[in-house]
């Protein structure tokens, strides 16, 4: 089917009542410019971030719609079946600029318009609503038009800018972000620049979340502490209602897996009376732990860290350690 019709070639169109007027005629002028609008809008909702602002533009392109309809008939009152602007929707667009007002700073002076595609979008769309209200006031001037719709359009133009501003902060927010993100990565370095004989902030957390998941599926709150190969405090982590005591014996558990090169529970043998290593606790002023729950960490060979976890039982303490490090695919060579 065409779509070319060639009764416009003369310059002029027809309203809905049939009768043709010029395309420059104000009426067309002004329903033009909100077909312009409209397809700025279109833009709009396919760069937005906020909940739910997607949505609200195209229930706004729809009434735009009706807008224009009305625009291109001579009728003052609704007709049957067609869709008129109505307070309704004035109400809706307040609603949406207070939405969008207090989740931003208060400004007292312009702004450029928008940091981000989002945001300049909505203020491009907003020009084009203070363009067509302009046409609309001429047109006004001339025909009887409706008060509401006076009201409406100035109240669009009023919500784009509320719009552009949350858009804008929203930007300003993930720019934020991603620049704390890029410094980090720049200062941790990239996987392949760090030593593998170092745990990475990845590994760390993995650790501990793994640790803290197979924990609460035991029913016990434990502290989670992890060494570096030096034996050096990397992190330690209390769980809720984990014993006090805990927050001693779980640092202590990994230093002494790193400095024995050795998994604690495999030292209570060698500490007893007759074995190679009796009396190293009290030489140690009880610095090492000769019961489970602490655990090297190695890696092609060597050790790069030591795990320690108190709160439980030691065989609870060692299910717990043995769990984290299976999560991270991490071998103890034990």
């Amino acid at each position: 089917m065409a779509i070319y019709t060639r009764t416009g070639d003369a310059g002029t169109t027809a309203l809905f009542s049939g009768q043709r007027v010029s395309k420059t005629h104000p009426r067309v002028e002004t329903y033009g410019t909100l077909d312009e609008l409209n397809a700025s809008l279109s833009l709009c909702a396919c760069a937005v971030q906020a909940d739910g602002v997607k949505a609200f533009l195209d229930a706004v392109q729809l009434q735009i719609f009706w807008f224009s309809a009305e625009l291109a008939s001579e009728n003052d009152a609704p007709t049957a079946g067609q869709r008129y602007i109505s307070t309704e929707e004035i109400d809706a667009l307040e609603q949406a600029i207070d939405r969008a007002m207090a989740q931003v700073d208060d400004v007292h002076s312009f702004i450029l318009p928008g940091r981000g595609e989002p945001a300049s979008r909505l203020h491009f769309a907003r020009t084009l609503a203070r363009r067509a209200e302009r046409r609309l006031v001429e047109l006004s001037e001339q025909v009887k038009v409706r008060q509401v719709l006076l009201r409406y359009i100035n109240r669009l133009s009023d919500c784009l800018y509320a719009l552009a501003r949350l858009e804008d902060h929203l930007t300003h927010q993930q720019h934020i972000i991603n620049e704390v993100a890029t410094r980090y990565r720049a200062a941790a370095g990239h996987p392949s620049e760090r030593s593998p004989m170092s745990l990475s902030f990845h590994e760390l957390h993995q650790l501990v979340r793994a640790a803290s998941e197979r924990a609460e599926a035991l029913g016990v709150p434990v502290v989670i502490s992890v060494v570096d190969a030096s034996g050096i405090g990397m992190l330690t982590w209390r769980m809720p209602d984990a014993l006090l005591v805990s927050s001693e014996l779980a640092p202590k558990k990994a230093w002494t897996a790193v400095a024995m090169k050795s998994a604690t529970h495999q030292l209570s043998t060698a500490v007893q009376p007759g074995s190679p290593l009796y009396g190293l606790e009290a030489q140690m002023a009880g610095k090492v732990v000769t019961f489970g729950g602490g655990f090297p960490l190695w890696r092609d060979g060597n050790i790069i860290g030591g795990l320690g976890i108190s709160g439980g039982s030691v065989e609870q303490d060692m299910d717990i350690a043995q769990a984290a490090i299976a999560a991270v695919k991490m071998g103890n060579n034990q």
